[in-house]
């Protein structure tokens, strides 16, 4: 029943990594979609791409069985991290993960 959160900057490997933890049977969620996240304004007026609270709230509060997976890099992560059981952080050298973003 443990929950892991994979974060680290784009092109880091999120979603590979959680395809092939889900081909490998697990439940893994990659936050990255409107259902889980959504643009935010903030303060000064720029805008933000941030978790959905409730939807990431009740994604935790559901699993029940085997290890859930989750996957994002967000500003407001951080208020859920007590949840997670292990928090894993990917980088890559910057050379990758601007190649990886390009393609």
């Amino acid at each position: 029943m443990a929950k892991i959160l994979v974060t680290g900057m784009s092109g880091t490997g999120k979603s590979t990594a959680l395809e092939m933890l889900a081909a490998r049977g697990h439940c893994a969620v990659d936050t990255d979609s409107d259902r889980w996240s959504h643009w935010v304004m903030l303060p000064d007026g720029s805008t933000d791409w941030a978790w959905r609270e409730p939807a990431i709230d009740d994604l935790l509060a559901g699993h029940r069985e085997g290890a859930l997976f989750v996957a994002g890099c967000k500003t407001n992560q951080g208020r859920f991290y007590p949840r997670f059981d292990h928090i894993v952080l990917l980088s890559a050298p910057a050379k990758i993960m601007l190649a990886r973003i390009a393609t």
